[in-house]
């Protein structure tokens, strides 16, 4: 049972809010719009960078998605030969709190212009500080054959090569484009070790010759993560029990089948804190104010004299 509280606990944060999205029942972190600096978003320093934070003048980019400024390589000019530039997102508790590396979920909204199959763009992830990559649709860390590994929507494919042999966007988008990718209720191998950081890149390439292309536009990068469900699996030994409302910013109510003698209830909150702890003896339902609580996502945990224990989630608004 332990286990499984601590699973459950990773999935929790106190920065989410529960909303119905484009991309499903999301609760979401945070959006980088560009219009401030984000203190986890690093920009390449070598000479050879043109990827560039503004507002977008050219004839394709010519707006950002939302509001002023996107990032962008180079907000004017088309993109040079030769080039391979990018820039960093950090993941971490610093920004998935409680969530990290279990329920990591990343959309963007983005334009493309270049030569197809030549220039373009890919994502590629470093769990060892930028020691090594990988590109994240060859992702290795994760073991998909214990739990669901790595999954896209909207991404590029294996077959879509880049000059360099890279799978990557490339071509002309003709409209903004939404893609997400994720990282979720995943096992990790026993013989690959992740560290309290990992490393998004978002790559460009150009090859030898001029193609006066405007390149990649990027806006919007949601950081979320997937409403898994208020329940974990149950089986013979769960105790059964229902929770209505939920979300909730009040009164919440719990039912339970049949009478229950010597219960223990307990609620805890995403840092693994009993912020409240009841007994109930000789009941089928019971209410509970959460009120005075601050947002966040808890769990509830219910025990029985019979050595049956259930635990559901309960997001307060």
């Amino acid at each position: 049972m332990k286990t499984i509280i601590l699973i459950l606990l990773s999935f929790v944060t106190t920065f989410l809010i529960a909303q119905t999205s484009e991309y499903g029942d999301t609760l979401f972190i945070e959006t980088i719009t560009f219009e401030q600096n984000y203190p986890f978003l690093e920009l390449d320093t070598s000479n050879q960078n043109i990827w560039q934070i503004g507002e977008p003048g050219k004839v394709f980019f010519d707006t950002a998605y939302s509001k002023k400024n996107a990032i962008v390589t180079d907000t004017i000019n088309p993109y040079p030969t030769n080039n391979s530039s990018h820039f960093d997102l950090l993941v971490g508790a610093f920004n998935y709190n409680g969530l990290y590396p279990w329920n990591i979920f990343v959309g963007v909204k983005h334009k493309y212009d270049t030569d197809t199959l030549k220039d373009g763009g890919y994502i590629s992830v470093s769990y060892d500080n930028g020691n090594t990559w990988m590109n994240i649709i060859n992702d290795t860390v994760y073991d998909p054959s214990v739990g669901i590994e790595f999954e896209n929507e909207n991404l590029y494919q294996h077959s879509d090569t880049l000059y360099n042999g890279e799978p990557g966007f490339s071509g002309f988008s003709q409209e903004w484009q939404t893609t997400w990718f994720a990282w979720h209720e995943i096992k990790i191998k026993s013989n690959e070790l992740i560290g309290d950081t990992m490393i998004i890149r978002f790559n460009f390439l150009s090859d030898s010759i001029e193609d006066n292309r405007e390149g990649w536009m990027i806006d919007n990068i949601d950081l979320y993560a997937i409403d898994l469900g208020g329940s974990v699996q149950e089986n013979e030994n769960s105790l059964l029990f229902s929770v209505y409302p939920n979300p909730v910013n009040s009164l919440f109510r719990i039912s339970l089948p049949g009478h229950n003698s010597n219960l223990k209830f307990e609620l805890i909150n995403s840092q693994g804190q009993i912020v409240t702890q009841k007994r109930y003896v000789n009941i089928d339902s019971f209410e509970y104010d959460v009120s005075g609580l601050q947002r966040d996502i808890y769990l509830i945990r219910i025990s029985n004299d019979k050595g049956l224990t259930g635990v559901k989630r309960l997001i307060v608004k």
